[in-house]
């Protein structure tokens, strides 16, 4: 036991350190995230019924993390106008908390019949899904939503939910929807990962390591690459098989250190000549899950989340995982699964 003379050095120590901004940008996000080991898997439920696919899928990843499972639904009340202001109609927000609460309750349901030995619990929130889900991602080591709706406004207003929320969560985000829940090769299981060679692509590789380690998977790391394109008529450009060859060895490079952190993984380097987007979204057939980076800047939704993820949780056959740089801790402490 410390005395008080040791009690008031070590409280002055920690004084003089969290005075210093530049160590308490680069120390205090670590230290929240690995104060929080049991940081739980994040569901959200949609008004619509159809969450049946993302809440298997999370109770799954519950179960290999060792996390507990949180359900969440949020909905806002509708709210007519008169002249005197807005009165909320009494009668309407009950039958919209009924509503809820059956949902959740189902989900609930749904999650101790098919993983009784996850710890689950659930809270219905009123106020607009977006900002409830993202409020909800900062405590959360992962948020999963789905399923998206194939056609007409309701495909549009659910994708820019979707979409927005995966472009601003504080932690990884896992798209999932029905044609994608169960990769349709149980013998040999894989997770697919986008590589490009910039700082975000890592962040993806970290996660997609850990969870191929999980699953008992190997990781196929894409890398799309094109020819090199002349500046004008009279321009050298490499030849292809040298193209491809420094994009073999982006790859080989990238997946290095996961490699050595993670030796038990397979990986599966592939290389293609093609756009990253139609690359990621054939490669994830037969997948068990499909990680994309993003840039995490904050200069709107299009600079956020890019092209390439936008097509990739569109139209790939497999769970979607969208990692900003900086959402996913890479201490081992936080992840069960990882090896020691």
């Amino acid at each position: 036991m410390l005395s008080d003379s040791e009690r008031r050095t070590v409280q002055e120590l920690e004084s003089a350190l969290l005075s210093d901004r530049a160590f308490s940008r680069a120390v205090l996000p670590v230290v929240r995230r690995l104060g929080k080991p049991r940081a739980p898997v994040v569901v959200g439920v949609p008004a619509d019924g159809g969450s049946a696919p993302a809440v298997e899928w999370a109770a799954a990843e519950a179960a290999g993390r060792r996390r507990p499972l949180r359900i969440v639904h949020a909905f806002s009340s509708s709210m007519p106008v008169d002249p005197l202001g807005v009165i909320p109609v009494v009668d309407n927000l009950a039958a919209q908390q009924a509503a809820a609460a059956r949902l959740v309750d189902a989900a609930l349901a749904r999650v101790r019949s098919i993983a009784p030995g996850v710890e689950v619990s659930a809270v219905v929130v009123q106020g607009p899904p977006r900002r409830v889900l993202l409020r909800e991602s900062r405590d959360a080591s992962l948020l999963v939503l789905g399923p998206r709706r194939r056609g007409g406004v309701r495909r549009l207003l659910h994708g820019s939910l979707t979409l927005g929320v995966a472009a601003s969560a504080a932690c990884p985000v896992a798209v999932v929807h029905p044609s994608g829940d169960v990769a349709s090769d149980p013998v040999a299981p894989r997770v697919v990962v986008g590589v490009d060679g910039l700082p975000h692509s890592d962040a993806a590789l970290g996660f997609a390591f850990r969870a191929a380690a999980q699953r008992g998977a190997a990781v196929t790391a894409v890398h799309a690459w094109a020819a090199d394109c002349a500046a004008d008529l009279e321009a050298v450009t490499a030849p292809l098989v040298t193209t491809e060859a420094a994009a073999y060895a982006l790859v080989d490079g990238a997946v290095g250190a996961w490699r050595d952190r993670y030796p038990d993984v397979p990986v599966l380097p592939e290389v293609v000549r093609r756009d990253p987007a139609s690359a990621l979204v054939t490669g994830s057939a037969g997948a068990a899950l499909v990680v994309v980076g993003s840039r995490g800047r904050r200069a709107g939704l299009g600079a956020v989340f890019g092209s390439v993820s936008r097509a990739v949780v569109d139209g790939a056959a497999a769970p979607v995982a969208v990692v900003r740089r900086g959402t996913e801790p890479f201490a081992a402490e936080a992840h069960p699964w990882a090896p020691r």
